[in-house]
C-alpha cells in the first residue's frame, strides 16, 4: 500500500540538512510548534496561537502538521513525520510527508459502492414506456463519480506538495532567525 501511495504522490520523502545543533533545533522546534498529540480537536480553529504548526518532538524524531485556522481554504491534510541526527554540527532530517489517512478508504469504498449500485440498478430497472433509460445517464454518472473521487485526490496531492515547500522553508527560517 505504501508503494502505491508513493506512486500516486500522496506520500513523499524529503531530506533536509540544517547548519544547527540538535539541541538548538529541538529548542527552536518547541518555540515554533504547539505541543499536541495531533488528534482531532473539535474547535481547533478558535484556539489562538501565533504558531502555524502543532506537533511533538522527542529525542530523535518529531511529528507535525499545520494548525487549522478560521476561514482557511488552504488547510493542509498532510502530516510530517521525521527523524533527525547530528553529524559535524550539521543536522540531517529525514522526513515523510503523508497526506493519506486510512479513514479515506471508507469514504472511497462507500462512494464506489453507491455508484456501483446506482449504475447496476439503472441498467436493469426499465422505464415503463421506452425500456432502459440508463444509457443516457451512465456517462453523466461516470463523470460525476470521477469528480467525486478525483477532486479529493488532487487536493490531497497538492497538500503534500505544499507541505514539502512550507516545511523546508520554515525549518530553514527557524534555524537562521535569531
Amino acid at each position: 500500500m505504501d508503494n502505491f501511495l508513493r506512486k500516486l504522490q500522496l506520500v513523499k520523502d524529503i531530506t533536509i540538512q540544517l547548519p544547527v545543533s540538535k539541541l538548538d533545533f529541538i529548542q527552536k522546534f518547541r518555540n515554533h510548534v504547539d505541543e499536541s498529540d495531533l488528534g482531532f480537536v473539535p474547535f481547533e480553529a478558535f484556539q489562538s496561537s501565533r504558531n502555524e504548526y502543532k506537533g511533538n518532538i522527542s529525542n530523535n524524531s518529531f511529528e507535525l502538521k499545520k494548525r487549522r485556522k478560521l476561514f482557511d481554504t488552504n488547510y493542509s491534510f498532510a502530516k510530517v513525520t521525521g527523524h533527525f541526527s547530528e553529524n559535524n554540527n550539521q543536522l540531517n532530517i529525514n522526513a515523510e510527508i503523508n497526506g493519506f489517512r486510512k479513514r479515506m478508504l471508507l469514504f472511497a469504498g462507500v462512494l464506489i459502492m453507491f455508484y456501483s449500485i446506482f449504475i447496476i440498478g439503472s441498467l436493469f430497472i426499465p422505464d415503463e414506456k421506452s425500456g432502459p433509460v440508463a444509457f443516457v445517464f451512465i456517462p453523466f454518472i461516470l463523470f460525476h463519480m470521477s469528480l467525486m473521487l478525483g477532486v479529493p485526490y488532487f487536493i490531497i496531492r497538492r497538500s503534500v506538495k505544499k507541505m514539502i515547500y512550507d516545511v523546508e522553508r520554515d525549518l530553514h527560517y527557524w534555524v537562521t532567525k535569531n
